[in-house]
């Protein structure tokens, strides 16, 4: 699990590091460097110290004494021109061998010395400092120097494990009021107090909570009005099997049957159509859109209804076919067509037509869906597409679905469902319109292969 509290410790934490190092080995080098000049320049002045005139055979100039049995690390060396040496001062760190005239750094009976020769007069005068000694003083200077970061870096570390924990507090805090949460308490979550990188999420999440509220209250609509449905014919064949229970008669007995079987086959297409719709409800759909042969599709729906529609001598057939494609979901197009003929075949009279057509009609697949039969008043149309409607007088087995699932289909395909008039104003004409587009959103666009 990724923690957003420990990545930005630990960015935050290696970037201070980082600085901490730059600024501690910046700041070491440039003490040392400083320093060296330092001890140079201590060298030069030594040197300079020393007159060219004094008498080095018997005694040593008085304003040299000083540097006798010092705990100074310096060394001084005078020499003659020919190399014959006449003063050692301060030898305790030993007597290294005459150098180059100048500045130089050389290695000298075991150790390494930086040195300052000056030729003065006749004699040559050396000031000479061991390595070791002026890199352990600069040394000590340098990390005296460089301390100060490393408390900082502590300092800083612990603000930083502070900030970062009260930055991140109104999310502990969101996540603790979820936590205490009922389950069906599906109230906003208040935004006034929250930081502006937090907003965003939480309005999210209150836009999720009002879909799902909405989501729910369909769902407690939808049982309460598949219960309601399913209450009469449930309640007909029990009142049905108690009259065939008592029948005496055998044309009573048979009568009782048939509107037993009526009422079964009511309440078996009620179930069907409510656990089509339960699947075709857009937000349970998670299957992805692939590519749909349409024409296909209509002929294959059109084949299995043709037994049902040669039962009742309807002519049932395809007046016109486009090789259309789109990105669809298949199955529910095939329940969303299949509603539409069925309904077509179930409400035209006996011996009448159902006529199935495909075509491209302005950047849209275009279904139509044409019958004979008594067709649906203009008044009434825009009432057929709710669950559970039927008309008053509608004689036919039917649950008043078919057009809901019809409608959810098309609109999960970003299509519409009109209604009009048959030819010559006798019966109905279903068109739905699927729209063609390349530019569908998540690879759920429409196109036309054809």
């Amino acid at each position: 699990m990724t923690s957003i509290r420990k990545k930005l410790l630990r960015w935050l934490m290696a970037g201070q590091l980082l600085a901490v190092v730059l600024t501690s080995a910046i700041t070491y080098f440039y003490v040392r460097s400083e320093l060296e000049d330092m001890f140079d320049n201590r060298l030069r002045q030594l040197a300079y110290s020393v007159p060219s005139d004094a008498d080095f055979g018997s005694q040593t100039p008085l304003h040299l004494n000083s540097l006798k049995d010092s705990d100074d690390d310096f060394a001084i060396q005078v020499w003659r021109k020919d190399g014959i040496p006449l003063l050692h001062l301060n030898s305790k760190e030993g007597t290294p061998a005459l150098a180059a005239e100048g500045f130089s750094s050389h290695w000298s009976k075991g150790k390494f010395w930086r040195s300052f020769v000056l030729r003065h007069g006749e004699l040559l005068v050396q000031a000479s400092q061991p390595y070791s000694d002026r890199l352990e003083m600069s040394s000590q200077v340098a990390l005296g120097a460089i301390a100060p970061v490393l408390v900082l870096i502590v300092v800083l570390g612990i603000l930083v494990w502070i900030s970062v924990s009260r930055g991140l507090r109104p999310l502990t805090e969101l996540a603790g009021t979820l936590g205490q949460r009922r389950p069906y308490s599906l109230a906003p979550l208040d935004t006034d107090t929250l930081p502006d990188e937090v907003r965003p999420l939480v309005l999210a999440l209150n836009r999720l909570l009002k879909r799902l509220g909405d989501a729910l209250d369909g769902q407690r609509k939808f049982i309460a009005d598949a219960a309601h449905e399913l209450r009469t014919p449930l309640a007909a064949v029990q009142l049905q099997a108690q009259l065939l229970q008592s029948a005496t008669e055998e044309e009573d007995r048979a009568q009782t049957l048939v509107q037993i079987r009526a009422g079964t086959a009511r309440a078996s297409h009620l179930v069907h159509q409510l656990l089509t719709l339960a699947r075709v409800e857009p937000e349970d759909w998670q299957r992805p859109f692939v590519q749909v042969d349409l024409s296909a599709l209509m002929k294959s729906v059109v084949a299995d209804h043709a037994p049902a529609a040669l039962s009742r001598q309807i002519d049932l057939g395809v007046v016109q076919d486009e090789p259309l494609f789109i990105m669809g979901e298949a199955e529910s197009l095939r329940v969303m067509l299949g509603n539409l003929v069925d309904n077509a075949i179930r409400y035209t009279p006996q011996g009448g037509r159902v006529d199935v057509s495909l075509k491209m009609a302005d950047g849209f697949a275009r279904f139509e869906v044409l019958d004979n039969g008594n067709g649906i008043p203009a008044a009434d149309r825009s009432q057929v597409f709710a669950r559970f409607y039927r008309r008053p007088g509608t004689r036919e087995l039917g649950s008043g679905l078919g057009l809901a699932i019809v409608q959810e289909v098309a609109a999960h395909h970003h299509g519409e469902v009109l209604l009009a008039d048959g030819e010559k104003g006798t019966g109905l004409k279903v068109i739905v319109m699927l729209p063609i587009t390349r530019d569908g959103a998540n690879g759920q666009g429409l196109f036309n292969a054809g």
